[in-house]
């Protein structure tokens, strides 16, 4: 049986772990939109996550101030884009799961790690890390969209992993592209409907909104290449087992 007959017959699924909701304090929902469609339209069955917990703060999308009095939950806030059908990340098993994807959006760089707020220094949040983790040691595929390669460089580093091929778009990101290599990655510089493959590591990465004028249309082309990628990895894994 080839890999492709034991993807299908195990009716492999994707975890899609999401931060919030809204592009400056949650997932960037025309991202995780695209995303959804993108595994929709391959046929891949999906299930959406996300953590439990307070988001770090509330940004208003109009003014793009912070509100210090509001507060609200990643988790709560996520169910807007799955529609409701999403539960908390610590009942994601890699048992369970051929596959992790992410959406961008600086509630990533926010809630899911502290890397918007602590640069060269930032660390996951220990319920991604726990969570995570299990799926790059096993080397089931782990996909992410704009600045959501930042998780899985952090993941690498914390596995002692070095080397490791991701993509924040045309390196035009300073900031983030210094912080992934000073962990151990390596930026591999795509345009906006590339994405950057790492056949070895199982990772997957797309530049979505890292290229800040890019269109719905280019977002949903960036979903689309990554879920290919992803889709791609994934077989191949069942290949090895």
């Amino acid at each position: 049986m080839d890999a492709i007959s034991k993807i299908t017959e195990k009716k492999a699924r994707v975890a899609v772990v999401l931060a919030g909701c809204g592009a400056k304090d949650g997932s960037e929902i025309t991202e995780a939109v695209s995303l959804l469609i993108a595994l929709s339209r391959k046929g891949i069955p999906f299930d959406c996550f996300a953590p439990d917990r307070k988001t770090s703060h509330v940004v208003d999308h109009l003014t793009g101030k912070e509100n210090a009095q509001e507060s609200r939950n990643q988790l709560h806030e996520a169910a807007r884009i799955a529609r409701g059908q999403i539960r908390p990340l610590s009942q994601l098993s890699v048992n369970e799961y051929e596959g992790v994807a992410l959406s961008g959006g600086f509630g990533v760089a926010k809630n899911l790690c502290n890397f918007a707020f602590s640069g060269l220094d930032a660390s996951l949040e220990p319920d991604v890390k726990n969570t995570l983790m299990p799926f790059l040691e096993l080397k089931k595929p782990l996909a992410a969209m704009c600045i959501a390669p930042v998780v899985l460089a952090l993941l690498c580093r914390e596995a002692k992993l070095r080397g490791a091929e991701l993509t924040l778009g045309d390196g035009s990101a300073v900031n983030a592209v210094t912080a992934i290599e000073s962990w151990g990655a390596k930026h591999i510089p795509k345009k906006r409907n590339e994405a950057c493959v790492d056949s070895v590591n199982m990772l997957v990465s797309s530049p979505a909104y890292m290229f800040d004028d890019a269109t719905p249309a280019d977002i949903f082309d960036s979903a689309t290449v990554l879920v290919s990628g992803l889709q791609t990895l994934m077989e191949r894994s069942a290949g090895g087992r």
